[in-house]
């Protein structure tokens, strides 16, 4: 290519990221494109479920992440209808391995479930806004799917305070966004929610009322999740600051600090809401939901680095995890999670959730 074209084309590009008015108008439009978008994949699976079941809403959504893969084997689940992910109009494919390629229909105890056999996640995009939109848009499908309550499960490595063990479950109760970017970047779409969200009830406190009895007490933890910044890499030495939380762990020592690659970005979109809602589809509704970690690999105190340990080849490996074990952490995570969400269910169908008051 001669210099003087590849000039031209520079200078193009250049003027056209630097016109104030044109970038507005492509951030406007790319909203709008959004929300059709979203119509046009709830359309989509709300015919597939009347199909199958002559309904046209479901009752909750399960998003089945590293310790959660094989709750669609649950002999405790009625598979009404699986949707390969690429049937489904504007749906972001998983790509980290453990995770599906399918919508689930389901029964479970009188609820009738969406479960998303897999989740795409951060390391899967561009880092954009826009693709962050696209990876997190299948909460607010299911919220426009008429939903009335969302779990959300994870795998994560978490900090050894001495109680938590591989295997066991942690509600996620707060998270720390350490990617300095998220999907309500952008214009605001009101259709969607306010502005400016809060981080109230992370965890909703009637859904963990009845998770509570479901799990042994000294196998169930709260905690705070951190996405990573580093994210596909494993959490090392310098993302895992021991006493990063001092304050709060201080006052309870059993808070448990984990650090995963998913869960936030969710989380905002969750809180992302109006009270009372706006959107002739639904999808600005605030609806009860969980997020719950599989404790896959547990990160042993962290020990400061030296000359003579590195002169000597003696630094340890900070945290010496890999695929393989966090796929058997998730394993054993599921011997709690498969019958507690089961049992979830079945509390739902027993006795509904109270409704969210409208403010």
């Amino acid at each position: 290519m001669a210099l003087p074209e590849l000039e031209v084309r520079a200078f193009s590009i250049a003027e056209q990221n630097m016109d104030v008015a044109l970038q507005m108008k492509v951030a406007i439009f790319e909203r709008d494109i959004y929300y059709n978008h979203l119509v046009e994949t709830r359309d989509f699976l709300r015919k597939r479920i009347k199909e199958k079941t002559g309904r046209q809403t479901l009752d909750g959504w399960i998003v089945c992440g590293s310790g959660l893969a094989s709750f669609p084997d649950s002999k405790d689940i009625s598979i009404l209808d699986r949707i390969s992910v690429e049937e489904i109009p504007h749906w972001f494919s998983p790509q980290a391995p453990g995770h599906g390629k399918e919508v689930i229909i389901a029964d479970i105890s009188g609820q009738l479930v969406g479960i998303a056999t897999g989740r795409a996640h951060i390391y899967d995009t561009d880092n954009s806004p826009e693709q962050l939109r696209m990876i997190t848009a299948p909460l607010i499908v299911a919220k426009g799917l008429g939903i009335n309550w969302l779990i959300t499960t994870n795998a994560a490595g978490v900090l050894d305070n001495g109680k938590v063990e591989v295997g066991d479950v942690v509600v996620d109760i707060d998270y720390v966004n350490q990617q300095g970017i998220n999907p309500l970047i952008g214009p605001n779409d009101e259709r969607l929610g306010q502005r400016f969200p809060g981080k109230a009830d992370v965890a909703d406190p009637f859904i963990f009322q009845r998770l509570d009895p479901f799990i042994p007490p000294d196998r169930l933890h709260l905690g705070i999740y951190t996405l990573a910044s580093n994210t596909p890499f494993y959490e090392g030495r310098g993302d895992i600051v021991n006493g990063m939380y001092t304050a709060l762990t201080s006052q309870n020592p059993d808070l448990v600090e984990a650090f995963g690659m998913s869960f936030a970005m969710e989380a905002m979109v969750m809180q992302h809401f109006n009270n009372p809602p706006i959107d002739d589809n639904g999808f600005d509704r605030p609806v009860r939901w969980i997020g719950l970690t599989a404790a896959t690999n547990v990160v042993p105190g962290v020990t400061a680095p030296t000359k003579e340990g590195l002169r000597n080849a003696a630094i340890d490996n900070p945290n010496p995890t890999n695929e393989e074990d966090v796929f058997e952490g998730g394993a054993k995570a599921e011997e709690l999670l498969i019958p507690a969400v089961n049992n979830l269910c079945s509390s739902f169908t027993e006795k509904p959730l109270p409704p969210i008051k409208q403010k």
